[in-house]
């Protein structure tokens, strides 16, 4: 794309549940702008984005696809991510560098609990979004309960754009308010080529109360921005759709509200109105304030316009393994300009790189480029191994490194060993490649056992690793049951001291320090609070061993030896005269450390899920007294449909293995369900005994 061409650049994704028809609506948006001359499916395992073999045999998406497409003269690159929590992952690097977001939700299911997940990510990312209900052909569909859910759920401002045209198997259309237009499409596939061909009606706000009702809404929120358009509704009843998609492109952009729109993905209905609202609402990269990054050598921060005058700089947002072992790095280009053969400078690691190749990506295709410009998404091969998720690529003389991707803790584990014992270093290394193209795997290996602990977002997650063990690498193992992993913290304040002195190889290494901890707020993460002058009469070599001392007691708690969390270190008195060195620095703050953790009453944490079980009236009861026995606790209860209630509730993760097959023995099949984690709490007192035994 051409640099003056940037205002018609839409870098988006698909964000959702899972089954609410991601990837359904990327297909349509693939087939209608003519990249794809036949409309996939995932049920028949042929969709463009799901092209690994897991995938499409669980008709699921497991991993972020790239694809491009061309819509009214813009380049829209999409990437549809994954709706299942297990890979949040994919989800939270995708919005790290999307400009805008399409979320989408099931008009039956409504706001589903990796919908909040998301949106909540996107929050943090202050990301523009449209909504668009789905699946209104469905029996029990009802898109005014999604928007109500969205108000109290999400803390959302929607703003209806669009109405349907009958609902569940009467379904066949979307007015639209903005233009006063009706879009309805024929449920013969073959007349209506997969929705290609659809006629376009006049809408009378005179006749119709309902839309004549919602576009008056639309107006009164739309004037905030330009009273004029008050002047002309009352005017001629009505207001130009163009100078109305301007003040919605405003107040999306701005996040001050979100427009809704609405149709049937499955059936071919509503999608191209969602393609107009993606190229007229969401924003270029123009749209958005520049990118905030600090300068490595100065520690100044420093801003990136989206132009190819200024330097280079791009940040790697994923890295994939290839089919020959190679690795490709997902590039966001911020700034400047991208060649094939360039040298550029990884300014996390200090690191010269050259770029061997450079591709525009389209799923599990590549098409090479010669050069690449701001506000693009690309494909790079060629880094090093070095270069990971989060780092930073810039013109070496302009170096700058931008905020990296927040990475999830695991929350399960399993001890894996090779099936075939020579192949045990192998798979370590698998393991390790496959840590690095997905930061939230963990890998151990346990001296005492020699079995490999690996750690994840949850029971599928693992599964699925297991399988690209097998598939993939043709390696296979037998695995242990899942546990939970869990964290440690602390309940109040405390002090510690620690006084090292310590010969090494001939060497006596002393170090003094005194410290306190006490709680952060929950959520709040780990903080080390080292004073200015403790700091500047240390040095840079004992400040950076007082920190890593520290850092290990974070690594591994007092209780057993879980990651701590929510915990404000404070250094109140570090030595620093000549016989004070690093190691015995680092070693006293390891002490002093240990030493507060154990006095400041810790306790053990546990993740907590939330559940939502979509069941039959009559099998409600049976959900709600199997509850008892998992400690779970009922939220709420909530009418779907005639047909359908929604049972939501709150329980240890530990109490929820094999929930599968236990609600689908209580319900005779009839069941859906979903959880996520929601939250860390202490374990109960008399639970301690039961977790021992359990790990």
């Amino acid at each position: 794309m051409a640099a003056w061409e940037l205002e018609k650049l839409r870098n988006i994704g698909f964000v959702a549940h899972i089954d609410a028809g991601k990837t359904t609506v990327t297909e349509h948006f693939l087939f209608y702008s003519n990249i794809k001359h036949r409309l996939g499916s995932v049920d028949l395992g042929n969709s463009e984005t799901d092209y690994s073999q897991i995938e499409k045999e669980r008709g699921i998406t497991i991993i972020d696809a790239a694809v491009t497409c061309y819509w009214r003269d813009h380049q829209i690159n999409i990437i549809d991510t994954p709706g299942h929590v297990d890979f949040t992952i994919e989800v939270e690097r995708a919005l790290r560098v999307l400009d805008g977001i399409v979320v989408i939700f099931s008009a039956v299911e409504g706001v589903e609990p990796q919908s909040e997940t998301v949106w909540h990510q996107a929050d943090r990312y202050n990301v523009p979004r449209i909504a668009f209900i789905n699946k209104l052909d469905r029996v029990g569909s009802d898109y005014l309960r999604v928007v109500t859910q969205m108000k109290e759920r999400l803390n959302a401002e929607p703003l209806l754009l669009q109405l349907p045209i009958g609902m569940e198997d009467e379904f066949k259309g979307i007015k639209d308010l903005v233009r006063r237009k009706m879009y309805v499409w024929s449920d013969d596939e073959r007349e209506s080529v997969f929705g290609k061909i659809y006629q376009i009606k006049d809408l009378n706000l005179e006749k119709d109360k309902e839309a004549a009702e919602f576009y008056e809404e639309m107006i009164t929120v739309l004037s905030a921005y330009d009273e004029s358009i008050l002047d002309d509704f009352f005017a001629n009843g009505f207001v130009e759709p163009e100078k109305l998609n301007a003040l919605i492109r405003r107040g999306t952009i701005e996040r001050d509200f979100v427009p809704v729109l609405m149709g049937a993905a499955l059936r071919h209905k509503g999608i191209q109105p969602l393609m107009e609202a993606v190229v007229d609402y969401l924003p270029s990269p123009l749209d958005l304030p520049p990118i905030e990054g600090v300068n490595p050598k100065t520690g100044a921060v420093e801003k990136r316009h989206p132009s190819v005058d200024e330097p280079f700089t791009g940040l790697v947002f994923k890295v994939q393994l290839d089919e020959h072992g190679g690795q490709l790095f997902f590039v966001r280009i911020y700034s400047g300009k991208l060649r094939y053969g360039q040298r550029v400078l990884n300014a996390v690691t200090n690191g010269k790189e050259r770029i061997h190749n450079l591709y525009r990506l389209h799923a599990k295709k590549k098409k090479k480029l010669i050069e690449a410009y701001a506000g693009d998404i690309v494909g790079v091969v060629g880094l090093s191994n070095t270069v990971e998720t989060g780092h930073t690529l810039s013109d070496p003389d302009y170096p700058l490194i931008l905020k990296g991707i927040t990475v999830p803790e695991p929350v399960v584990s399993i001890a894996i060993e090779p099936k075939k014992i020579n192949e045990r270093d192998d798979i370590i290394q698998i393991l390790r490649k496959l840590s690095i193209e997905d930061p939230s795997l963990k890998v151990e290996e346990n001296e005492d056992t020699g079995q490999i602990i690996v750690s994840g977002m949850g029971e599928l997650y693992l599964e699925v690793l297991i399988e690209r063990l097998k598939r993939g690498f043709n390696k296979e193992v037998r695995a242990s049951k899942p546990q939970v992993t869990f964290r440690e913290t602390i309940t109040r304040e405390a002090e510690g001291v620690g006084d090292v002195a310590k010969v090494i190889g001939g060497t006596t290494h002393k170090g003094f320090v005194r410290l306190k901890v006490y709680p952060n707020e929950r959520g709040a993460g780990n903080k080390v609070v080292i004073p200015n002058d403790i700091e500047t009469v240390l040095g840079p070599e004992r400040h950076e061993a007082l920190k890593l001392g520290i850092m290990e007691v974070f690594s591994g708690g007092p209780i057993m030896s879980y990651p701590v969390v929510d915990v404000v270190v404070e250094v109140l008195e570090a030595a620093y005269g000549t016989e004070i060195t690093p190691i015995g620095t680092r070693m006293a703050s390891y002490e002093a450390a240990r030493n507060a953790f154990e006095k400041a009453e810790p306790v053990l944490l546990e993740p907590y899920v939330e559940v939502d079980v979509y069941v039959p009236p009559d099998a409600v009861g049976s959900i709600i007294n199997d509850l008892g026995n998992r400690n779970g606790k009922l939220e709420s209860i909530e009418n779907i449909s005639e047909r359908v209630q929604l049972v939501r509730f709150r329980a240890p993760l530990r109490k929820m293995f094999g929930y599968s097959s236990a609600v689908q023995s209580l319900t005779q099949g009839h069941v859906s369900y979903q959880m996520r984690v929601v939250f860390f709490a202490p374990v109960p007192a008399d639970d301690i005994k039961e977790i021992l035994g359990f790990i």
